[in-house]
This record gives C-alpha cells, sequence and structure tokens, in this order.
C-alpha cells in the first residue's frame, strides 16, 4: 500500500530518471510545460507532483508510474536483468552524480535507502571491475 512516505523520495528519483536518460533540468521542464524552477522544486521536494505531471514524466521516461515511487536508488524495473554489463568513463561518471544526488537528498530529508548486504557486495565487486577496466584503458 502507498502512503505519503513514499513521497519522499519521489524528487530523487524524477532527477535519477532525467539524469540517466541525458535530460537537463530546462529541457524536461520545457517537455512538461512548467518552470525549470519548479523543476528544481519537485527534484528537492519542496513542492508535490500531481498525477498529470507524472504521467507525462512516465511518458518521457517510458517507465511505469509505481517507478517514481520506488525507495530513492531502487528503481523498479520489469525487464530481464542482462547478463554482462560494461561501464563506459561517462556511465560511471553519471552513475557517480546520481549517487551523490541521492546522498545529498538522503542527508537533508533524512530518508535512508535500503540497501541489503548483497547489494553492498555486488557494489563492490562491479566498482573493482570498473577500476581494473579503467586501469587497462
Amino acid at each position: 500500500m502507498y502512503d505519503e512516505n513514499s513521497l519522499n523520495g519521489l524528487g530523487v528519483n524524477i532527477k535519477m530518471f532525467r539524469t540517466v536518460n541525458h535530460i537537463n533540468q530546462g529541457e524536461m521542464a520545457k517537455q512538461l510545460g512548467i518552470s525549470q524552477t519548479h523543476m528544481s522544486n519537485i527534484e528537492h521536494g519542496r513542492v508535490l507532483v500531481n498525477l498529470r505531471l507524472l504521467m507525462r514524466m512516465a511518458n518521457i521516461f517510458q517507465c511505469r508510474l509505481d517507478d517514481f515511487f520506488a525507495p530513492p536508488g531502487a528503481v523498479a524495473s520489469t525487464a530481464e536483468p542482462p547478463q554482462e554489463q560494461h561501464y563506459s568513463a561517462e556511465d560511471i561518471g553519471i552513475l557517480l552524480q546520481i549517487v551523490q544526488a541521492t546522498k545529498q537528498t538522503v542527508r537533508q530529508q533524512g530518508v535512508a535507502p535500503q540497501v541489503t548486504s548483497k547489494a553492498k557486495t555486488n557494489a563492490k565487486n562491479k566498482n573493482k571491475g570498473s577500476e581494473r577496466e579503467m586501469e587497462d584503458e
């Protein structure tokens, strides 16, 4: 079930989707028909988002509405997990920006994403692999 606590990470997830899709705040605001200031306020959790805007965002990002309400950084996926992924230096930079933005928002709002020990181990292993790839380049 949903409760008002599911709104806490909404802005973080919207920003994550926008960043992953390489859309800047101004472009996103223009596509939604709102000001960039309003877009910033949405991402920082200073204003609530109406359903119409959420539906427009879901169409832009080609995701489900539920994806916006997942705990920050743990967006649900309906796709099969990929067998093996190789990240470019640009991908790693984007991921770091997302992590930093999420971390900052978590500190500001006091919302802590739930991370399992398995997820931590997987993240460490992927990070080691990425470091090796960067050394090889």
